[in-house]
């Protein structure tokens, strides 16, 4: 499929590299499919363009390579969501957010990761049980970035 892109410009992409969100991502709902572009090399960065909006991407990165004790827990009902079989090759990425004109407050969000099924082309944003920050900072010795309007939730989940 073709796709025009605003920071790519036209785009090629087969459809063995479309990947499926069938819900799509947090905040970008009526966005279900993607396809992961190639970053700097050796840097473990990439981007998730949007296949239905040409002005949506993300740069997305491993958790593990910013945070190497980064360890989750995927649940059944997400695995069911992106078809997992034993053998498939599962991959988790984390959406970077880049200040405007202030890249070295860049951040990362742990609390809501990607979880792709590579072999199957599907994929689910979760929100983990597990407390991990939705801001954790993307380059060393930055304090985690707490906006001022958050404040704790209290919510009880009948499962």
């Amino acid at each position: 499929m073709e796709i025009v892109t605003s920071r790519f410009g036209p785009l090629e992409i087969p459809d063995e590299n479309v990947l499926t969100f069938q819900a799509g991502l947090i905040g970008f709902s009526q966005h279900t499919r993607f396809s992961l572009l190639g970053g700097e090399r050796g840097l473990g960065y990439e981007w998730l363009q949007s296949l239905d909006d040409g002005n949506i991407a993300f740069v997305v990165v491993q958790p593990g390579l910013i945070k190497p004790d980064y360890h989750i827990q995927i649940q059944d009902d997400a695995l069911h969501d992106i078809e997992f079989q034993e053998g498939d090759d599962v991959v988790v990425l984390s959406i970077v957010t880049v200040p405007p004109d202030e890249p070295e407050k860049a951040t990362v969000n742990l609390q809501g990761p990607l979880v792709i099924n590579a072999t199957r082309n599907r994929g689910k944003q979760i929100i983990l049980n597990e407390s991990f920050p939705i801001r954790y900072p993307l380059i060393p010795g930055q304090v985690e970035v707490k906006p001022e309007a958050e404040k704790p939730v209290q919510a009880a989940v009948n499962t």
